[in-house]
């Protein structure tokens, strides 16, 4: 390593969400780069206080100096990625509501107020720890593989919003057509993120379908909206198949067939 890289420092031993999700961070906002940083983690004093940034360790919290030891907080209920991401937000000036609301889910588990439920993303981080916590060397490697998984996720929630700002103005220059009493939103072109927007509890309330035309199958899709967001449970009756169905979704919500004429057909009868 060169003496020109920046030197993140946390502590050594087992690694948790809060201190890998907060390095994540700093790759994600550029605040460290790929190639100009380096991982030290340890507990040896010398070795912290030559940090340029110090996440979860080292007896001190003071965002000038980039000390973030969550640890000297009183009746804390902030982690280090906490303190990490107000600090990012304020540097950066850039907001994230789904970051916001992931980091505070890792605040109160890292701080025990409220613990992550089974099969959470703290699970998923414990269990890249290796299994001796004590070998520095394969434990560092470990760490590495964790943070990636959650520069993955994180990044997956930085660009949620841009995605969600696409899928609005796709919706809004689409088609509504009525097909007896069923309200049709006929996609100008796909939107994975329409589910967020066009649900019973979203201004798209009446939308009883919503299809799209999938060009690398030629094929058209047919979806019924959820009761609200995030929800499995239909807004409306279930989709049956009927001859010209190429498949239907065992749950009824979900179906495929080759023609757009052949979906208004289904609908009308």
């Amino acid at each position: 390593m060169t003496n020109d890289k920046i030197k993140v420092v946390t502590h050594n031993g087992s690694f948790h969400a809060d201190e890998v999700t907060a390095v994540a961070l700093l790759q994600l906002y550029g605040i460290i780069k790929k190639g100009q940083f380096e991982i030290i983690r340890t507990r040896e004093m010398e070795q912290i206080n030559q940090g340029d940034i110090v996440v979860d360790v080292g007896a001190i919290h003071n965002i000038e100096t980039c000390r973030f030891d969550h640890h000297q907080i009183k009746d804390g209920k902030i982690s280090s990625a906490g303190l990490v991401w107000l600090w990012i937000k304020d540097k950066t000036g850039k907001a994230c509501p789904e970051i916001d609301c992931f980091v505070e889910a890792i605040d109160k588990h890292d701080c025990g107020i409220e613990k992550m439920a089974d099969f959470s993303f703290a699970q998923i981080v414990s269990a890249y720890n290796h299994t001796d916590v004590f070998d520095d060397k394969k434990q560092q490697k470990a760490f590495n593989h964790a943070v990636n998984i959650a520069l993955k996720f994180t990044g997956h929630l930085k660009q949620k919003q841009d995605k969600l700002k696409r899928a609005a103005e796709i919706i809004k220059k689409s088609q509504v057509k009525q097909i007896g009493k069923h309200k049709v939103l006929i996609l100008a072109e796909y939107a994975p993120n329409w589910t967020a927007l066009v649900h019973g509890e979203s201004n798209y309330s009446e939308i009883t379908h919503v299809i799209w035309y999938v060009e690398a199958k030629n094929q058209w899709n047919i979806q019924i909206p959820s009761d609200k967001e995030n929800s499995f449970v239909m807004a409306h009756p279930r989709l049956n198949d009927d001859e010209n169905a190429l498949f239907i979704h065992q749950n009824g919500f979900f179906g495929v067939y080759q023609s757009k004429e052949a979906i208004f057909t289904m609908l009308e009868n």
